[in-house]
């Protein structure tokens, strides 16, 4: 009788739950194939939401604002549904991608609207500009946070709102300027919230308290 290894499937999905494998060798190709299959959309997500943000930050820049708005729109749907993904499951390699396409979002198109009204707007250049930090700073919080051991999620509700102010400043004549003001509002209060969290478990006794 030919002995096996019983390798749990790692992913749900259609078929069987597990398989019947002759070595360790197969029995980690078979772990590897699971773990990328389940990860494989949420990869594709977040390759079609960088691409939407690489075009509407160039349309920010030569082309109509509404249509950046339109780009935004689209990436800002896809980075939910990839948080949403990545918040269920926690596989590193997306918690790590999503972040990086998170901060793009920001970092192109909020740059991109400041090098745009540097001249014509200077005080919705100047509010795009402190939004892109406040964005920042609130990351890093966060990234520091979970680096030193504290539990500082992320919010795929806040980041839709976020998402959906900076795609309807773009999409909405005249109304950029209030949006952008918004998103800072909003990571300026992020910001308060989480360095109130960690300084309420450093009170309790610490990370894991």
């Amino acid at each position: 009788m030919r002995r096996g290894i019983v390798v749990v499937r790692l992913v749900p999905g259609p078929g069987p739950n597990f398989a019947v494998v002759r070595s360790p060798a197969m029995a980690l190709e078979r772990v590897r194939e699971s773990v990328s299959a389940g990860t494989r959309p949420t990869k594709l997500l977040l390759v079609g939401a960088a691409a939407l943000i690489a075009g509407g930050t160039a349309l920010v820049i030569t082309g109509p604002p509404r249509w950046a708005g339109v780009a935004a729109a689209g990436a800002g749907v896809l980075l939910v549904a990839s948080g949403a993904r990545v918040l269920r499951d926690h596989p590193p390699l997306d918690l790590f991608l999503d972040s990086v396409v998170d901060r793009a979002f920001d970092g192109c198109l909020l740059s991109a609207v400041a090098l745009v009204l540097r001249m014509a707007d200077r005080v919705t250049a100047a509010v795009a500009a402190a939004a892109l930090v406040a964005s920042f700073i609130a990351a890093y919080e966060r990234a520091r946070g979970r680096a030193l051991g504290y539990p500082v999620e992320d919010s795929v509700p806040v980041r839709a709102v976020r998402y959906g102010l900076v795609s309807l400043g773009l999409l909405v004549p005249g109304w950029l300027r209030g949006t952008l003001a918004a998103v800072l509002g909003l990571s300026a209060l992020s910001i308060a919230v989480r360095a109130s969290q960690v300084a309420k478990q450093e009170r309790e006794g610490g990370p894991g308290a």
